[in-house]
């Protein structure tokens, strides 16, 4: 099965070592997941991968709190 785009996106925000580029990889993830709720919003079959963004839409939040500061 290949990764969604979501998930490609998240796991390279998540891997990023370069504080430079964190920012955007962050910004990139979290548009990327933004547009697979929008997508997942209409059904209820896809409760698992909702709850699954959800947590990563989290865990990007204290990625970034932690890495680049309140600022960002």
């Amino acid at each position: 099965m290949v990764p969604s785009a979501w998930k490609i996106a998240y796991r390279a925000a998540t891997l990023e070592s370069d504080s430079a580029q964190l920012g955007m990889r962050i910004t990139t993830a979290q548009e990327a997941m933004m547009a697979r709720l929008l997508e997942l919003s209409s059904t209820q079959e896809n409760r698992s991968e909702i709850r699954a963004i959800e947590k990563a839409l989290r865990t990007l939040a204290v990625i970034k709190w932690e890495r680049l500061g309140r600022a960002a």
